[in-house]
């Protein structure tokens, strides 16, 4: 299996979010990668999707890596300009 990490930018292949850009929050002990996108799927309920389904990019969101280890839920608003700002 891949390894993904924590604030790691990923691409949603398959489902009806196709195309969406997630942020990794963690891995589940069922081998499912949990996923960030606010305001629905937060650090306190990320969204739990199969890691087949995703594609890796090479962005690394660090700037919300440290909120998800935190445990600190992010604004939609922050976490959309992290994704496009480059941080």
């Amino acid at each position: 299996m891949e390894e993904f990490s924590v604030g790691q930018v990923v691409i949603s292949r398959q489902g009806k979010d196709v195309g969406l850009e997630y942020v990794v929050s963690g891995l589940g002990s069922d081998g499912r990668i949990w996923l960030i996108r606010p305001p629905r799927f937060n650090v306190s309920n990320p969204k739990k999707k199969n890691p087949r389904h995703l594609q890796r990019t090479s962005k690394h969101a660090g700037n919300l890596a440290e909120y998800i280890k935190a445990g600190k839920n992010i604004d939609a608003g922050y976490f959309h300009r992290s994704l496009t700002d480059g941080e």
